[in-house]
């Protein structure tokens, strides 16, 4: 194992989230044992798993820095909930503290951490810099992308730019701004979180990384994505590798209304009644086009998806009033950081 440095003045909490996560853990708490720069505070959040979840993190971190959750917490309220109850005896100043957040089937490499930090603190870097994410290698092939910073198109299409099974051969490796970045190992500014208050509750699983980044531009500070730091990821929920308790329905479902929550939420207000159609005519030939293709299931899902989101206007309306409340830059300094309008169509995914 190599020597971890020093943690020094920038403080970092490491709140990493399980939920019946035991077949990837051992690994992820080896890599996080191998860090060159530990985090300052390292805690779990347990959402009630069935497997062996709890009794590997206690063993590896001590049953005091183990919290537990209901099954039904998503992402961000278990990160908050690990915050809430740090609060008493850690609370380093806003302004110098990160909250790095952990999937547990997220392996971060050796220099992950250390290579964060450096892209948010390091020359050159600014205090506009709130949010730095690594690159994301699958897990377990370890060589093809997942993702390098990703963005949303106005069809609710999750965009990362990459080949489908794209090879990572350092093509990928600028540092840069993006949109967003994955949940699965950012690092956080402590006073961005606070001020932004945490993921949005509506997305318990998914998205809540897009519309937090959207809502991070609009706050007037950026997201980056830091390729020299890289971290391997499952992507379980995603795949149905397992069954999150915060999710109704189908991964799919979950993640089509998600997306056009995080749309509607966070579009201008001038294009909100065109956003409104558009989305829900493109919602209904999607269903059709399903259909014609022999996939019920999924054209129930994605119908579903539209109706808990588009037959809900007060719950956007809620939404879109608590980010006018953080906003401090117009909307325009999110367009360069959308895809064109062409992408969704070129890649197949309208």
């Amino acid at each position: 194992m190599p020597a971890a440095t020093p943690a020094g003045p920038l403080h970092v909490t490491a709140v990493l989230v399980s939920h019946d996560g035991a077949r990837w853990l051992p690994q992820v708490l080896e890599a996080l044992a191998a860090q060159t720069r530990d985090p300052d505070v390292l805690v779990a959040v347990d959402t009630a798993s069935t497997d062996d979840s709890v009794a590997l993190l206690t063993a590896a971190l001590g049953a005091e820095s183990v919290f537990a959750a209901d099954r039904d917490t998503g992402f961000g309220g278990a990160v908050s909930h690990a915050l809430d109850r740090l609060a008493d005896h850690d609370s380093p100043p806003p302004e110098g503290g990160w909250i790095w957040l952990l999937h547990d089937d997220c392996a971060p490499a050796p220099e992950a951490l250390e290579r964060l930090l450096h892209e948010a603190t390091g020359p050159g870097a600014g205090p506009e810099i709130a949010v730095v994410g690594p690159k994301v290698r699958e897990w377990p092939s370890l060589r093809r992308l997942v993702e390098v910073g990703v963005t949303i198109a106005g069809t609710g299409a999750r965009e990362t730019g990459l080949e489908p099974g794209e090879p990572d051969q350092g093509q990928r490796d600028d540092p840069r701004q993006v949109l967003a970045v994955g949940t699965a190992g950012a690092l956080v500014r402590r006073s961005t979180w606070s001020a932004l208050g945490g993921l949005a509750p509506q997305l318990p699983l998914f998205g809540d990384d897009l519309d937090l980044g959207w809502r991070v531009a609009r706050a007037g500070s950026q997201v980056r994505v830091a390729p020299a730091a890289m971290v391997f990821h499952a992507e379980a929920a995603t795949r149905d590798l397992r069954t999150p308790g915060a999710l109704t329905g189908s991964a799919r479902r979950g993640q089509r209304s998600a997306a056009l929550f995080v749309l509607l939420a966070n579009c201008r207000g001038a294009v909100l009644p065109v956003q409104y159609v558009r989305l829900l005519l493109g919602s209904v030939l999607r269903a059709v086009g399903l259909l014609l293709l022999k996939a019920p299931r999924e054209a129930w899902d994605e119908i579903v998806a539209a109706v808990s989101v588009l037959a809900r206007p007060w719950r956007l309306m809620t939404a879109r009033r608590s980010r006018r409340a953080t906003a401090q830059a117009p909307p325009a300094v999110v367009r360069p950081l959308l895809p064109s309008v062409v992408q969704p169509y070129r890649d197949g995914a309208a």
